[in-house]
């Protein structure tokens, strides 16, 4: 049997539960929010360095008048030779106690 005052106890608990979940979403929404605006940010500034370097621009801003250089072709090496795997030893037979009698 309950009694009214744990009743009530019980009612205010769970009324402040509510609220601190109702915060913590709130929370939650606005860091998401700033997260969000922050990665638009990003987004926008790394489009407008790529825009300037399709144009012929470096990342500071000054015009590119070089030609791209080649990569230099690395040369195959010989083929290393495997050694051949070492054998393995037969194992060793142990020998039978004798019993006692």
């Amino acid at each position: 049997m309950t009694t009214s005052y744990k009743k009530e106890a019980v009612d205010e608990l769970k009324k402040q539960k509510k609220i601190e979940r109702e915060r913590e979403l709130a929370e939650l929404m606005e860091k998401n929010a700033e997260e969000a605006k922050a990665h638009a940010e990003n987004m926008a500034r790394i489009a407008k360095k790529m825009a300037k370097i399709e144009a012929g621009y470096d990342a500071n801003g000054s015009p590119t008048e070089e030609e791209p250089k080649k990569k230099a072709v690395a040369k195959k090496k010989a083929p290393v030779k495997k050694k051949a795997p070492a054998k393995k030893k037969a194992p060793v037979k142990k020998k039978a106690k004798k019993k006692k009698s």
